[in-house]
């Protein structure tokens, strides 16, 4: 097992049948506990990411969406897709753009006027893990929902341990969380300060975790779904409408409607062959379609195997690789339910991915002039897959954007029986919207913030549409049985650190251990990101785009996103490991 905040070894539970990867402890108990009572990896995974839903308000919620990525030997792939969508009464006008703004961090918003997209009942999107993960037990677990999602009721209940995470972010997020009387009564003190202040003022506050922060209408409303005959309530019946009504009250445009369409999708996942294993990753707008892109091009530049000592070359290479596919993402992805953008198998056609390579190999590097890459993009194609469709191409070109967004967490399972389940869940930003629901003890996320807000571009808002997402769950499998299940959280840094994860597990042939602590790249936004040793290539990727050196992922920071996984080796021992382990 790992735990986020705390030492305890990452594998200490070899005599569970399974083995569980969380950032929050709790999140990971609730794991094991499935799996002790005879659970499948699905119903660990399920009760853990419940579980984190209540214990992880600054980085996720159990009214957001998120994605379920599952290999079982017996059943093969699937993924369930609770992605995030907009209400059917958005459009792509409804947010004021601010221009002028340059607020772009990783977990920057999209430049609108107030963060009207990010902040208050217009940044919600469609509420559907808490749908999504209890559909995805039903369907492929075996324990009784009342079983799973009693560690998530109890977590609710009884409070959950206030810890510097939380108080950090709670800081620094004052001013939103004290808006709502929902937020400020669920997360705040009489004085407007974070739950777990023991004496002083604003300025000299103390703090002494592990005071407790219960929520108790959320622990009610969880109750109520494990004692219901079926998951209606959640879309038609009375925990649905109590969401509606707040929405409506503050100003926002949820309605019946929405939540009646919010059950999750069940497909095959997307993916591809990288190194002999299969790739698998959700098939819905997300951070997937980029990592198989950037996987596939390494492995046609390097076909025989990647170099494996970490020379300034090969650094360039993967620094090239991934700018070339965040060109493609900031440019032409979108949801394909409602704008022609390009299909996977366009993005991903053998063609394409070779004329890719060959530009890395003749240093022919996109560059975005120091503009940041979601915005320069946005209304300029660095390639052109279409002429590597089948189908029509359109005449329409995406236009303008906007910044992307973050806030997330990820839970990796594999079980004795052979199955690996990789699940990532998110608010979108930092306590989502900051907005509770007071009848339900439902955090309200920010899924409008994913998002182009600008009218025009392949991202744009649509009514019903799905933005283009961070996550991207991954599960490796080789001739069908499952190998490990990977994710991350960490906005769009999550993509450059699975697809470097990959690359360490098959092409470097690390252990997850050594994969998970390995100095990293990011190119997914306006510097070059170079982590900890990597640094000294920094002069001679100067060329490539503005080159930033960061020692590592400070405890609440995400330079390279946090990562965590679990393996099942051959013969049957597994190995769980948390990224941030490796945290100073």
């Amino acid at each position: 097992m790992a735990s986020h905040r705390t030492s305890t070894s990452p594998a200490l539970r070899e005599d569970v049948d399974g083995t569980v990867a969380a950032p929050h402890e709790v999140s990971v108990r609730a794991g094991l506990e499935m799996l002790e009572r005879g659970g499948t990896a699905v119903d660990a995974a399920v009760a853990a990411a419940l579980v984190a839903g209540v214990v992880e308000p600054a980085e996720t919620t159990l009214a957001g969406s998120g994605f379920l990525v599952l290999a079982d030997p017996a059943d093969g792939a699937w993924s369930v897709e609770f992605g995030p969508r907009a209400p059917r009464t958005a459009h792509s006008t409804m947010y004021a753009l601010d221009l002028d703004s340059q607020d772009y961090p990783v977990n920057g918003v999209a430049a609108v006027v107030g963060k009207a997209n990010s902040d208050g009942p217009l940044a919600t999107g469609v509420p559907r893990t808490l749908l999504g993960l209890l559909t995805a037990q039903e369907r492929f677990g075996r324990l009784p929902r009342r079983m799973v999602l009693a560690p998530a009721i109890a977590a609710a209940a009884d409070g959950f341990a206030i810890d510097p995470f939380f108080l950090v972010s709670a800081l620094g997020d004052l001013g939103r969380l004290g808006r709502d009387a929902g937020a400020r009564a669920t997360f705040l003190d009489a004085e407007g300060l974070p739950l777990g202040r023991t004496s002083g003022s604003h300025a000299g506050t103390s703090y002494a975790p592990p005071s407790r922060l219960p929520q108790p209408v959320l622990a009610a409303t969880l109750a109520e779904v494990a004692d219901a005959p079926d998951l209606d309530l959640l879309r038609t019946g009375a925990v649905a409408e109590r969401i509606v009504a707040t929405s409506g009250e503050l100003g926002g445009i949820l309605t019946a409607a929405d939540l009646a369409a919010s059950a999750p999708d069940i497909v095959r996942p997307l993916s591809t062959v990288f190194r002999g294993h299969e790739i698998l990753v959700p098939a819905a707008p997300s951070g997937g379609l980029t990592q198989l892109q950037a996987l596939a091009t390494w492995q046609a530049l390097h076909p025989e195997g990647g170099p494996i000592e970490d020379t300034a070359e090969r650094t360039r290479q993967l620094a090239a690789v991934l700018l070339h596919a965040f060109a493609d993402r900031y440019h032409w992805l979108g949801d394909p339910d409602v704008v022609p953008v390009p299909p996977a198998s366009a993005l991903l056609a053998p063609g394409y991915i070779r004329l890719l390579a060959e530009q890395v190999r003749a240093r022919a590097v996109p560059t975005t002039e120091g503009a940041p890459p979601w915005s320069f993009y946005a209304g300029r194609a660095e390639h052109d897959p279409w002429a590597f469709a089948t189908s029509h191409v359109p005449a329409w070109e995406p236009e303008l954007a906007s910044t992307p967004t973050a806030g997330t967490t990820h839970v990796s399972v594999v079980d004795a029986e052979g199955r690996a389940v990789s699940v990532t869940h998110t608010a979108a930003h930092p306590f989502g919207s900051a907005i509770v629901c007071s009848r339900t003890g439902l955090l309200l996320d920010s899924a409008m913030a994913w998002f182009n807000a600008a009218p025009g571009a392949a991202n744009s808002i649509r009514p019903g549409a799905r933005p283009l997402a961070n996550m991207g769950p991954t599960v490796i499998t080789h001739e069908g049985r499952p190998v490990a299940a990977l994710g991350a959280s960490g906005g769009r840094r999550i993509i450059s650190t699975m697809v470097q994860l990959v690359i360490n597990l098959l092409d470097r042939r690390t252990s997850l251990t050594d994969a998970l602590a390995a100095p990293r790249v990011d190119a997914s936004g306006p510097e070059l990101l170079l982590q900890g040793s990597l640094g000294t290539h920094a002069p001679e990727l100067a060329d490539l785009a503005a080159v930033a050196v960061r020692g590592t992922n400070a405890p609440f920071t995400t330079d390279f996103a946090r990562a965590n996984g679990a393996v099942r080796h051959a013969g049957g021992t597994r190995s769980a490991v948390d990224a941030l382990c490796f945290a100073p």
